[in-house]
């Protein structure tokens, strides 16, 4: 099971319940990672880089904006989001319960990595 893919169908099944609503999906799906990037980047690095005002600052935009790109490119074309649809309606309840139980745990778990980076 790829990962990436389930964590959009769980996230387009709350953000995107009509199907007209592509870019919430891609925004959550580009900005939970990037918060965990950013808070591995900060704890990993001196303690000079916390106030990014250096260097530092600009490699963190690029990658945001290669992780968005990437993920536009991933999710908006449409037959791969059937796909991803189609590969995940299937589950059965007690693997959408662990799903749902696991996805709740990485969103608490990358909100709070914001308030201790």
């Amino acid at each position: 099971m790829n990962i990436y893919y389930y964590l959009f169908y769980k996230l387009s099944g709350v953000l995107n319940k009509k199907g007209k609503n592509e870019w919430g999906p891609i925004a959550a799906i580009t900005f939970f990672p990037f918060v965990n990037i950013i808070a591995v980047f900060v704890n990993a690095l001196p303690n000079n880089v916390k106030d990014l005002k250096n260097g530092y600052g600009v490699g963190l935009l690029l990658i945001g904006s290669v992780l968005f790109i990437t993920n536009t490119i991933l999710f908006l074309n449409k037959k791969r989001c059937r796909e991803i649809q189609k590969r995940f309606q299937g589950e059965s309840l007690r693997s959408k319960r662990i799903g749902n139980f696991v996805v709740l745990i990485y969103i608490t778990l990358t909100i709070i990595s914001i308030f201790i980076a």
